[in-house]
């Protein structure tokens, strides 16, 4: 008899992306142990959708004001992640700097006269 991989889902903070690990359910109050943020709300739940009426897919809940905060809603379920390539990131990343131009030096912004150059440079004849 072969036996399937069943891969567990990974979670992560939705402040500090943070990965974590539930040996049990959590619970309303229960916080982040590396950034201290409330694990039981809306920007953690697989139902949160800032595209849709009431910023959940489920038609049944009832408005959240605080969506950083711990709430009541007993349809919580907590988003798990999909893991991505990191490779594919980074790749997708030195594309889009090649096609729109990377400042000089990583991390430091181009100078509006340089922004300019570069902009002249495209668009001359």
């Amino acid at each position: 008899m072969l036996y399937e991989k069943v891969e567990t889902p990974t979670y992560r903070c939705y402040k500090c992306k943070e990965e974590l690990v539930f040996e049990v359910k959590i619970q309303r109050l229960d916080t982040c142990p590396n950034c201290g943020a409330w694990l039981h709300c809306c920007y953690n739940c697989k139902y949160w959708n800032p595209n849709v009426h009431n910023e959940c897919e489920l038609d049944r809940s009832e408005f959240v004001r605080d969506r950083e905060a711990p709430n009541f809603c007993t349809s919580f379920e907590f988003r798990p992640v999909e893991e991505t390539d990191e490779g594919e990131i980074e790749d997708a990343r030195k594309k889009l700097e090649s096609l729109f131009g990377a400042s000089s030096k990583p991390g430091i912004p181009d100078t509006s006269d340089d922004a300019k150059k570069r902009l002249e440079e495209l668009f001359k004849k």
